[in-house]
């Protein structure tokens, strides 16, 4: 397992999964931490891979290193053994100065980075800058999830020797107007304050966040996800829903982010009054309404919500090819028009 900073680079032809604050691979408890996890999981895959993965695991803690390498190095047989890891390398450092050193060196040869997918799930919400996050995405085929403790946020907005580092958290001083608001109405501004910053400042082109909330609901943190692939938040959202498809994680609508519901509380009926309600007397094509459900609303399937509203009469297929079946949405260009429920009293 390599652990210097000059190997940093990553061969031409692989995958790139880094995590930004590894930790050290186990918990009390042997509870497995996310390079465990994600080690286990390629080396367990059922299928083989196009293209190997490299892992890059960064940790700061001396101890913590320490106790991540060993770990690793009682997979080392298999992983040299597998065909779907290229290489697992393990480095001491903070996070932002080495995947800095990262994207200088990419930099400075004129070569891409990627496919890859950085997980900056940093403990607190000052250790991953705005900044590092506009290089990464400014990367064609990057994807990366940053985290936000707002729970420790917000019991330090008010100390003055953190502003620097919120600054550098939001690429500027925008969040500070959060300083005379309320509680809830505080956490909402926070968190579509650094959803602009994302958009904005670091160039992601779509953005979904999770955020968990303790037994009482009590907001804890967020996950934002960052992609400029919609395929890529398909994907994304495809898997929350099915590792967690009745509750442990929750969603904020676009319109509306102080509203926090469960994944499993959002059914067809639901997409189809949020489509109706955003997209009523307009015309879209197959294409669009995909992008609209994927980038507007909690759901990835929208096919059995269009069924359902052409059903009832609040979906009309205005250019069908000859041989369409009703209720079917295979052509992504066939236009469909959001008409109003009937059932509405004037």
């Amino acid at each position: 397992m390599s652990s210097q900073s000059h190997k940093l680079g990553i061969s031409k032809a692989e995958l790139l999964f880094v995590d930004g604050f590894a930790g050290p691979g186990r918990y009390i408890g042997e509870e497995p931490g996310s390079p465990i996890l994600a080690v286990e999981s390629v080396l367990g895959h059922s299928h083989d891979f196009a293209i190997p993965i490299s892992f890059l695991f960064i940790e700061e803690d001396k101890e913590r290193h320490a106790v991540l390498q060993n770990i690793l190095e009682q997979y080392k047989k298999r992983i040299e053994e597998s065909s779907r890891i290229n290489s697992v390398r393990v480095e001491k450092g903070d996070c932002e100065t080495l995947l800095n050193e990262v994207l200088d060196s990419y930099e400075k040869t004129k070569r891409k980075i990627g496919p890859a997918f950085f997980f900056l799930d940093q403990s607190g919400f000052s250790d991953v800058s705005m900044q590092l996050i506009q290089r990464i995405m400014s990367q064609p085929q990057c994807e990366l999830f940053s985290y936000l403790n707002w729970d420790h946020m917000n019991r330090f907005l008010g100390d003055k020797t953190k502003w620097p580092s919120l600054d550098r958290t939001f690429g500027g001083p925008e969040w500070r107007l959060a300083l005379g608001l309320e509680s809830n109405e505080r956490s909402v501004f926070i968190l579509g304050t650094y959803r602009t910053a994302l958009e904005e400042k670091s160039g992601s082109k779509y953005i979904w966040h999770f955020a968990m909330c303790d037994a009482s609901e009590k907001l804890l943190y967020w996950l934002f996800f960052c992609t400029n692939n919609l395929r890529g938040l398909e994907i994304m959202k495809r898997a929350m829903w099915k590792v967690d498809p009745i509750g442990g994680f929750r969603f904020s609508d676009k319109d509306n982010p102080s509203q926090l519901n469960l994944f499993g509380d959002y059914q067809d009926e639901m997409l189809a009054d949020d489509l109706t309600a955003s997209l009523e007397e307009k015309v879209r094509t197959v294409s669009e309404v995909k992008e609209f459900v994927l980038t507007q609303t909690p759901a990835y399937k929208y096919t059995k919500t269009l069924k359902l509203l052409e059903k009832i009469g609040r979906l009309m297929v205005i250019n069908p090819p000859p041989d369409r079946r009703k209720g079917t949405f295979a052509v992504n260009d066939m236009q469909l028009k959001f008409l109003p429920d009937p059932r509405r009293r004037t």
